[in-house]
């Protein structure tokens, strides 16, 4: 019996999950996400800033302070999209490598796409459809079609709800011409992906999909057993998009089941999800709270649960 960690360094958020592995499988013992947006400014000049890594520093402290008091063994990190393209992404390494002794290896998309898959294939188990999983994180998001734990097909998008944020939406509230363009630019990111067989069940994982799932539910606070696998209809969730548009961010803030740090990016994010479902023709979206962190773990110590 031990006890593992696994943290997920996005875009947007980093990811804790704390687990004890026993006899080839492992229990969940703590989650955590922290919404510290490494990725601010990125889109702008390629370089992350210092106020950025050091709350990305700050957070990854309090984590290990979590792992220490759980008595955990091993920790895994790894960075996706940010820090694939950070031009500074070394300083970060080198000093959460100095500061904390941890070291952070940098997953391509396919290896993101790859374990997002995987966390999703373990926790349904056999399933006769296939599957589609999209993960709309921060900086990019992963489609990945497969049946069982076998992958078909996969596609790392540079679209994201961090990225796109910054890249399109500048006023308060949204301009109908700003949420267009972001919408044509997301439709032709989707042009060269195949679609789907039929039927087949699409999955989503990462934050801006559980905040959907909050906000549908009007959750005061955040919880597992409501969100992990939520169904979410794609009409409820143009629903949402439309509120979104309608409001500032001061406001948005104030919706029940919404984190007030996600406010400004989770229209941006949601229209990625929901643009997804039209193109491919999904009438709903099962969400999953298990994602890169759960793939790591399972990856990383060849374990089934």
């Amino acid at each position: 019996m031990e006890r593992v960690a696994s943290i997920d360094i996005g875009t947007n958020t980093i990811l804790l999950l704390i687990a004890q592995v026993e006899e080839g499988r492992f229990t969940s013992l703590l989650e955590k996400e922290t919404i510290v947006r490494l990725g601010e400014g990125v889109q702008k000049n390629g370089l992350l800033l210092d106020a950025a890594m050091a709350r990305g520093l700050e957070t990854l402290g309090h984590y290990l302070i979590d792992c220490q008091a759980m008595a955990v063994n091993r920790i895994f990190a790894v960075g996706t999209n940010v820090l694939r393209e950070a031009k500074n992404a070394g300083d970060f390494l080198k000093k959460a490598e100095e500061k904390f002794n941890l070291s952070i290896e940098i997953i391509s998309g396919e290896e993101e796409a790859q374990l997002s898959y995987l966390a999703v294939a373990r926790d349904l188990g056999d399933q006769e459809k296939m599957i589609l999983v999209m993960d709309v994180g921060g900086g990019s998001t992963e489609f990945v079609l497969g049946k069982g734990e076998r992958i078909s097909y996969w596609k790392s998008l540079p679209i994201g709800s961090v990225r796109f944020t910054e890249q399109f939406l500048h006023s308060n509230p949204v301009r109908k011409d700003e949420w267009e363009e972001m919408e044509r630019e997301i439709r032709k990111s989707f042009r060269n992906l195949p679609s789907p067989p039929q039927p087949s069940l699409m999955t989503a994982v990462g934050g801006t999909a559980t905040a959907l799932a909050s906000v549908e539910q009007g959750l005061d606070q955040f919880s597992y057993e409501k969100i992990h696998h939520f169904v979410l209809k794609r009409e409820a969730l143009k629903s949402q998009l439309d509120l979104y548009r309608s409001k500032p961010i001061e406001e948005r803030k104030k919706i029940p089941g919404l984190s007030p740090t996600r406010a400004d990016v989770i229209l941006a994010g949601g229209t990625i999800l929901y643009l997804a479902m039209t193109e491919f023709e999904y009438p709903s979206v099962l969400i999953s709270c298990h994602g890169v962190r759960y793939g790591l773990i399972y990856k990383k110590l060849q374990i089934a649960n």
